[in-house]
């Protein structure tokens, strides 16, 4: 551009020159004549017309003086923008219409290019001079850039646009953004270019940065908004992520760009300002914690830290906020804390032990009632400390139950410090992670050992005869099949004696049940003395007994104790000052080799039953089985010890 410039201009100085060096010599000429007419006696005629040609002379130098300092002046000025064009950052184009021989446009032709517009347009083509506009165009710029020019040429006005375009054979990370400025110049058109291409590039990064920071604490869990310090924008909310949308039940862009107290309730908005306030008084960490937060959905509980945002004038320009709602945290501290206090307060012992059934947690009554501390209990292995095991061999069935993610149930042991072995019934569960491995056993367990003992006394009870205190009928059957088992396993006689009292009946009828009991109870003692401790004594019903006879080393053995019950049951009772005598019949039966239980009581009952017959007041021997010959004794007779 500058050298056409140039060009246009090149024969000027040298005609001026020639002018003024012309007017110059006119004027000499003119003066010279002047002052020798003036000195002639016939200058009066001359005078005039040399002094105009002297003026004139003046006139021309003085006129083509200032016209050369004035192209002086543009000379250095042109090579001054000469200068500026050629090492300039801005590509300069000039453009002007090429046209053939008949006048037809036959586009836009490059007049003058400077050596950035060389690199920035098209630094594959060598010399941008001459050459058409459309040629060394990157195609995706022809219409909208040739749009441009003609409007800008219509108009008379700049046009501005910016390209982003890629060179030919470039990689994709060539692409190259351009700034056009069109200036319409007498018909022809000046194109100024710049390029934006690491502006725009820095611009992508920034927005690509910004999006992914937005991105970021969007996912945050915690609420994340900051408030602006700014004079302009002061209290105006520039960042309100999604977690704080969803506490205060506020869009993002319902907030952003406006005020707290243009949405938001007057204590919320008035709280946030003294917050704030305290923040720019002391420009640090603060911490609000436990603030309630009235939403459309209620009441929440949020944890909020607020800093101060420094800008790039060191002062505070914002004020960066993160709250954490804490609601669901704070009702489940508030339901372990109950649920803490429940177990401390429930009278029954909890125990839980980790994966290994190491305790790691007593509550008071397991301490109270085993009498240990925690000193003792934590850390150690829950069956060292007395409890049973988690295995089948101590709870049966609690394998099956805690594998299926069941609760075992039952009665259990538990050795206190004192040595003392309660009876509890014992509940265990277990927790599982989320990968389904066991992490916890839990143990409830209660005290039943009353439960036990009144439990063990009525069974007692039932097994007993209230008026003599002797076992009854189901005793008497559970004591014959163990002694008959003892009987099998060391090799050893048995005998069972059935005693009926012969006349009882009698006595009942005339001197009442009561002193029928009385005969009863007075009987039961009776015999108690007869037998050895080893010895079992029951009553079966009304005035029917039973004796086991354990040990019975002979048949001779058991001859001796029936007589010594026979002789002190004759002995005379007294019943209201009467003595009345009540004598036995009595059956015996040794037990014979694989005999069963039934078989056996069988023969004793006949061989009861025989004594009766025999005539009271005696005791029969069976040998064999029941429908065989049996021994009688007669005690009485044969001279009773």
């Amino acid at each position: 551009m500058s050298s056409l410039i140039h060009t246009m201009n090149m024969g000027t100085p040298t005609i001026h020159r020639r002018s003024s060096v012309a007017g110059q010599l006119l004027a000499a000429v003119g003066l010279v004549a002047g002052l020798a007419l003036s000195s002639s006696p016939h200058a009066s005629a001359q005078w005039p017309g040399a002094l105009l040609a002297g003026a004139a002379g003046l006139y021309i130098w003085y006129s083509h003086r200032r016209v050369n300092r004035v192209l002086q002046h543009t000379l250095q000025t042109e090579r001054l923008w000469q200068a500026v064009a050629t090492g300039c950052e801005v590509g300069i184009v000039m453009l002007r219409p090429r046209r053939d021989q008949l006048g037809r446009f036959l586009g836009y032709e490059i007049a003058e290019a400077n050596e950035r517009a060389h690199s920035l347009f098209s630094p594959d083509v060598e010399k941008l001079a001459g050459q058409l506009l459309i040629d060394v165009l990157p195609s995706q710029l022809h219409t909208s850039f040739l749009h441009r020019v003609n409007a800008a040429i219509e108009s008379g006005l700049p046009q501005v646009e910016e390209h982003a375009f890629s060179r030919p054979g470039k990689a994709q990370d060539a692409v190259r953004w351009l700034h056009h400025q069109i200036v319409p110049i007498d018909g022809c058109v000046a194109l100024v270019m710049r390029d934006t291409t690491e502006a725009h590039r820095t611009m992508h990064a920034a927005r690509e940065r910004e999006a992914f920071y937005r991105t970021l604490v969007d996912c945050l869990p915690m609420a994340v908004f900051a408030r602006s310090t700014r004079p302009s924008s002061a209290g105006e909310y520039v960042v309100w992520n999604k977690a704080a949308a969803e506490i205060m039940q506020l869009p993002a862009d319902k907030i952003l760009g406006r005020k707290a107290n243009d949405l938001l309730p007057p204590e919320i908005s008035r709280r946030g300002d003294e917050q704030d306030l305290a923040v720019l008084r002391d420009p640090r960490i603060h911490h609000f914690p436990n603030l309630i937060y009235r939403t459309p959905n209620g009441e929440r509980i949020v944890d909020l830290l607020k800093a101060p945002v420094y800008g790039v004038d060191g002062e505070v320009d914002h004020i960066l906020s993160i709250a954490r709602d804490v609601t669901e945290q704070k009702e489940a501290a508030e339901q372990l804390r109950l649920a803490s206090r429940v177990i401390d307060e429930t009278g029954d012992a909890v125990v839980v032990s980790d994966a290994v059934d190491r305790v790691v947690m007593v509550n008071p009554a397991f301490l109270n009632l085993t009498g240990m501390t925690p000193t003792e209990v934590i850390g150690r292995s829950a069956e060292l400390l007395g409890m049973p095991p988690l295995r089948e061999s101590h709870l049966p069935g609690v394998t099956q139950a805690l594998r299926s993610g069941q609760r075992w149930s039952g009665e259990s042991h538990q050795v206190c410090q004192d040595g003392r072995n309660l009876d509890t019934w014992l509940s265990v569960s277990t927790l599982r992670n989320d990968m389904q491995k066991v992490t916890q056993h839990i143990r409830l367990f209660s005290d039943i050992s009353v439960l036990k003992a009144h439990q063990r006394e009525l069974a007692e009870q039932a097994r007993h005869d209230s008026l003599t205190g002797l076992p009854n009928r189901r005793a008497f059957g559970e004591r014959l099949n163990q002694a008959m088992a003892r009987a099998r396993r060391n090799p050893q006689a048995l005998a069972v004696l059935y005693v009926d009292l012969d006349g009882f009946k009698g006595v009942n009828d005339r001197y009442g049940h009561a002193a029928g009991d009385r005969l009863l109870a007075e009987v039961a003692t009776r015999l108690l003395a007869c037998v050895r401790l080893t010895d079992c004594v029951c009553r079966l019903a009304g005035d029917e007994f039973t004796v086991i006879l354990e040990g019975a080393g002979n048949p001779g053995e058991v001859v001796r104790i029936c007589q010594r019950i026979v002789e002190r049951l004759c002995l005379p009772h007294e019943m209201n000052g009467d003595a009345v005598v009540v004598s036995p019949s009595i059956g015996a039966a040794v037990m014979q080799a694989g005999e069963s239980p039934d078989a056996l009581c069988q023969r004793a009952d006949a061989a009861m039953y025989s004594a009766k017959h025999a005539g009271k007041a005696c005791f029969v021997m069976s040998k064999d089985p029941v429908g065989s010959d049996a021994e009688l004794h007669e005690p009485r007779r044969q001279g009773a010890i």
